[in-house]
């Protein structure tokens, strides 16, 4: 969200001091040094304060790093040091306790990076590691050609700087358009979201290469046609190993604008340009100048408008907050088959939890966790009128944000497939989609 209360040339100033945010272009840009900067919890007892909160993040421009609980009521807000003695103050002055949740983003971010080591690392894919999208890349073209099959892969279109959007398909006896129930999954629209990737990476691998022999994974790939897009903002993805870790939006150039970019998951064609989505391209959440402006959007668009009658599952991977949410983020208007979204929503957050305790709640992204239109999951749900549908926010809570560790990627991805395996059991059989008569729902 995003709140127009500070004057022009405030805001230029502040945009200097806090070394590019949102998206201003630098002559010579180097990568930002965001040392001091931290991670403040701002902790709300209602929502006029946690609106307080996002209104005070958005009137001394520390909007570049803001999550938010709505139901626990907090948000997470990153500060520029220069800003923190005036920012702090505003909160006590306005009854807002807050906490340090990330004490130097600059130090976790060095802490856990991994880009000059995987740059000279062998031409291979590890599945324990964050991997550049040229490794991602290559490691799509290798599966397909060891289990062709049962995968293909399509480039649904190219980005503004070039780069192929993927959909790789995984099913028995694949044919060159889907035949079965769609299961549509997709990673990585925001670009600093580094684990939305690896877990979809992760469940490609299970999914595909089923290394345990699970023979309920053979019944999905049986009964359903996966659908896996696993970069979906390639050209952010690769500006976040090559310069700016914390970028969100994709690398367009906007008219009239030095700032470059548009948050992909603002430009969908369902309630465009509503509540939780900015005009100023200059800001991390700018919707773009019209629906349906990207190159990104308008690929998933032209495949989804093409099989949505198929596609009986959709689910869209963010980071962070552990959040398991249904449409709609545009109001809190919901879909006519609400309770039928959140009873399998309970079924996944429960298999995920019983993995290794990890807590999830869910429910309209509205009230979850804030408005947000013109998001994908709002456009699956009510334009192309997919019944089951999800926008989820992986681990953690607040501890690592955006920068997750490579130690948690196998744990993540594992409890995450997990939730996944007993949703598709109980929708498959609610919805006799299911193949096999081996499966026993418990």
């Amino acid at each position: 969200m995003r709140y127009n209360g500070v004057s022009v040339a405030v805001s230029l100033l502040f945009y200097l001091i806090a070394s590019g945010e949102g998206g201003l272009v630098i002559p010579g840009e180097s990568s930002p040094d965001r040392t001091g900067f931290q991670v403040l919890r701002l902790e709300t007892r209602n929502d006029e304060l946690v609106d307080r909160a996002l209104q005070l993040a958005e009137e001394y421009e520390q909007s570049e790093w803001v999550e938010l609980n709505r139901a626990r009521r907090y948000v997470d807000v990153m500060v520029n040091p220069a800003l923190r003695e005036q920012f702090s103050s505003a909160l006590e002055e306005s009854g807002i306790e807050s906490s340090i949740m990330i004490r130097d983003v600059e130090e976790i971010i060095k802490r856990h990076d991994v880009t000059r080591q995987k740059r000279n690392s062998e031409d291979s894919y590890d599945y324990t590691k964050f991997n550049t999208f040229e490794d991602i890349e290559k490691e799509l073209n290798r599966i397909v050609e060891e289990y062709s099959e049962i995968a293909r892969l399509e480039v649904m279109g190219t980005t503004y700087e070039g780069r192929n959007m993927y959909a790789l398909r995984v099913s028995k006896d694949i044919g060159p358009e889907p035949t079965k129930p769609i299961v549509l999954i997709d990673a990585g629209i925001h670009a600093r979201e580094w684990v939305s990737i690896s877990t979809i990476m992760y469940i490609i691998n299970q999914v595909v290469r089923n290394p345990d022999d699970d023979s309920l994974i053979k019944a999905f790939v049986d009964s359903y046609d996966f659908v896996f897009m696993p970069v979906l903002n390639p050209d952010g993805y690769v500006y976040t190993w090559t310069t700016d870790r914390l970028w969100r939006k994709n690398r367009a150039p906007n008219a009239n604008s030095r700032c470059i970019g548009v948050d992909l998951n603002r430009n969908w064609d369902y309630k465009w340009g509503g509540k939780g989505t900015s005009g100023n391209p200059c800001d991390i959440d700018f919707r773009g100048y019209s629906a349906f402006s990207e190159k990104e959007t308008i690929a998933v668009r032209n495949w989804v408008d093409k099989q949505k009658s198929k596609v009986v599952l959709y689910i869209n991977f963010h980071a962070y907050g552990q959040l398991w949410m249904t449409p709609y983020g545009y109001s809190t208007d919901t879909p006519s088959n609400e309770k039928e979204m959140l009873s399998y929503s309970r079924i996944a957050v429960n298999a995920i939890r019983k993995v290794r305790g990890t807590s999830y709640e869910y429910g309209p992204v509205y009230t979850t966790i804030y408005p947000a239109s013109s998001i994908s999951v709002d456009w699956v749900r009510g334009a192309e009128e997919i019944l089951i549908a999800y926008t989820v926010e992986l681990p953690d809570k607040g501890k690592n944000g955006f920068i997750t560790p490579e130690a948690e990627i196998t744990p993540i991805g594992n409890e995450t497939w997990k939730g996944i395996e007993k949703l598709l059991v109980r929708l498959g059989t609610d919805k006799r989609l299911l193949r096999t008569q081996e499966i026993v729902i418990v």
